[in-house]
């Protein structure tokens, strides 16, 4: 599927330099057309459609349309309503309430109800496979109050991430009718078993999927508006561009330098529209500084001081913001007037590197991506510190699960995504028992602690705000990973698309499609 579209879409960006000028997009441009399908190609392919299997974050966008979850967030990352309507800690912080929302039933006819929250995350807490036992480690028991309300008890201290958490597919919720049937297949078929907006009707693994709307009436009339959508996974950013620049595609992305400054242009003529978005997620390298010569601190500190972010910034036309802590400014978790230790010194990693007796480092990335020619800037970078550095390119299905497994060393990724509570952004990167586990020790451990106590659900924002700051430069200063820039995220649309610009998850590379639709 992905070759043939690609073959299709090999005319030039400039074929088509003379269409008309296309209409703004906006929901004032027509009447909605329930029965149209929508046809996206994304970079990003999935592997699953079972939640509890889910090995990537930037899966999440695509169960999204079929799984419902417990909140959810909005374009803007405020945290929102989704099937749980309400959320409350005990005064204790020994438990925490959700109230459900009511007059939900599944697509297979199960009414959604405590019962069923309970079921799910228990599934997820205990099934053998499940990737989501860390982020659910500090729920110990979980009691179905009545039909709309449904208790978690915490572990001591923990739990305040939940409500962050639930947005993922930590909080997506499957029919306990399925849950209940060994043999129902939720990897490949989950059909019904959903209260999403759509339904998949047919899955090829790494390649592409196909939803239509789901057959019952969804609580949210913002979405699914859409008669289904057809979604075919196509690395090169100019193909997917090209594709909805000569109508055989309706919606894609765009996030590589040469990319974004091409459909600026094309927009500004009228040939689509646009939408751009600042990543809250990270460009960095991510580090094992428990493997080979990463196990130095001086060669840590090496590969942090090589690095010079203005020099990725020029790869990406200025579409890369440098950061040097990761948390954006504009949340109360960023360090005020930061200083970052290892700000770009190619004498200072020299003269580790020589201090540490040499090093060698190969650097893993994700091939054809685009972060491909951001690690070739890093590796040179590490070689002119006089390391010896190589570079490893895998595919984009590999990089993140290998490097989780400790396969890599190091990487250089886009994917670093700071969450919404800064519990689960320690929780899932630099945890010992967290799914990256760059935190090591002999700080781990004191670290792990003081995250323990900086995520007590007692604890006012306010109060909290400067223990992950303290958290936050404990990593910078180890070195654990390095941030670079903060890429831009372009939504390229077709003349009747209309939503594109309101995509949750855009500012972290991933696609929630449940707010677009089409104009007849």
């Amino acid at each position: 599927m992905k070759s043939l579209l690609a073959a299709a879409l090999s005319v030039s960006l400039a074929a088509c330099a003379d269409a008309a000028k296309a209409p703004s997009g906006g929901e004032s441009g027509g009447a909605i057309n329930p029965n149209a399908i929508l046809r996206v190609a994304l970079p990003s392919p999935i592997r699953t459609f079972d939640p509890a299997l889910v090995a990537s974050y930037g899966e999440n966008g695509y169960l999204a349309l079929t799984y419902d979850r417990l909140t959810m967030l909005d374009k803007n990352d405020n945290l929102i309503a989704g099937l749980a309507t309400k959320w409350e800690f005990s005064a204790d912080g020994s438990s925490l309430t959700l109230t459900l929302r009511e007059g939900v039933s599944f697509n297979d006819g199960t009414p959604f109800n405590a019962a069923a929250v309970k079921a799910n995350i228990e599934r997820s807490k205990t099934f053998e496979k499940s990737t989501l036992k860390s982020a659910l480690a500090d729920i110990t028991a979980v009691t179905a109050v009545d039909d709309t309300h449904v208790r978690f008890t915490l572990r001591a201290g923990g739990g305040v991430q939940l409500p962050s958490t639930f947005t993922t597919n930590a909080g997506m919720m499957i029919s306990p009718k399925a849950i209940a049937d060994p043999s129902y297949d939720l990897a490949n078929h989950p059909g019904n078993a959903t209260t999403g907006p759509y339904v998949v009707t047919q899955f090829t693994p790494n390649e592409g999927f196909k939803m239509t709307k789901a057959p019952r009436t969804y609580w949210d009339p913002a979405a699914g508006r859409l008669g289904g959508i057809d979604v075919t996974f196509i690395q090169d950013g100019t193909t997917r561009v090209r594709g909805v620049q000569t109508g055989q595609l309706d919606l894609s992305t765009a996030n590589s330098p040469a990319d974004i400054v091409t459909v600026q242009k094309l927009a500004e003529q009228g040939q689509f529209n646009v939408a751009k978005t600042r990543y809250r997620n990270i460009l960095g390298v991510y580090l094992r500084a428990n493997q080979g010569d990463l196990a130095k601190p001086e060669v840590r500190q090496a590969v942090a001081y090589a690095i010079d972010p203005n020099a990725v910034k020029a790869l990406f036309s200025g579409y890369c913001t440098p950061t040097q802590q990761i948390y954006p400014d504009s949340t109360p978790w960023a360090i005020p007037n930061y200083q970052y230790p290892y700000a770009h010194n190619a004498g200072k990693a020299k003269e580790l590197v020589s201090q540490a007796g040499g090093a060698k480092v190969t650097v893993t990335f994700p091939a054809g991506s685009n972060v491909e020619q951001s690690a070739n800037v890093v590796q040179a970078a590490l070689s002119a510190a006089g390391m010896q550095a190589s570079l490893n390119p895998v595919p984009t299905s590999e990089n993140e699960p290998r490097f989780i497994k400790g396969d890599f060393e190091l990487m250089v990724a886009n994917s670093f995504s700071p969450k919404v509570d800064p519990a689960e952004t320690f929780n899932t990167y630099f945890s010992p028992s967290g799914t990256y586990k760059l935190a090591v020790e002999p700080q781990a451990t004191q670290l792990a602690n003081d995250a323990t106590a900086a995520a007590s659900p007692t604890l006012s924002q306010d109060k909290r705000a400067p223990l992950y700051q303290d958290i936050t430069k404990t990593i910078m200063e180890q070195a654990w990973f390095i941030p670079i820039c903060n890429m831009t995220q372009t939504a390229v649309a077709g003349s009747k698309v209309v939503g594109y610009d309101n995509i949750p998850w855009m500012s972290i590379g991933i696609t929630d499609l449940r707010y677009v639709a089409m104009v007849r």
